[in-house]
């Protein structure tokens, strides 16, 4: 089972993380993807420093990334673990990523968003997934429990 988790600075990373391969163990995964996205949107807010920031970001998010992969392949060996970081808008890039790694699964977290952080964020992108995905979804929502 090819199986795609969606990472984000907003979560309790550990405690996602930690919940996400449960499950993936639980379901017996094989290959697991975690996927990045910097979301380009944010950025468009300061254009002047958006390329430079950008690409620092997208550096030091790599380096990050490949640690985490390299830290969840020495705790679950049994796993074929791999990392990916994308620019743009998430809902497109989840989606592209799940259809092009073949994706059984994807995990995914939820925001909680209020009615005009809602808004403001062009809408929930847990529902885009569930509307667009061409696999099933898993949404974590509260990742300490």
């Amino acid at each position: 089972m090819n199986i795609l988790v969606t990472l984000d600075s907003l979560h309790d990373s550990g405690a996602y993380l930690e919940k996400s391969f449960k499950l993936i163990q639980k379901l017996q995964g094989k290959q697991v993807l975690l996927l990045d996205v910097v979301d380009t949107a944010e950025l468009e807010t300061i254009e002047a420093v958006a390329a430079t920031f950008d690409e620092e970001l997208v550096a030091s998010k790599k380096v990050a990334l490949a640690d985490l992969v390299k830290e969840l392949q020495g705790r679950y060996p049994a796993l074929a673990i791999t990392g990916s970081i994308k620019t743009g808008n998430p809902k497109s890039c989840i989606v592209k990523a799940a259809k092009d790694s073949q994706a059984d699964l994807v995990i995914s977290g939820s925001h909680h968003y209020s009615n005009v952080e809602y808004l403001l964020y062009h809408g929930s992108v847990s529902a885009y997934l569930a509307k667009h995905l061409p696999c099933d979804l898993f949404i974590i929502k509260n990742p300490a429990d």
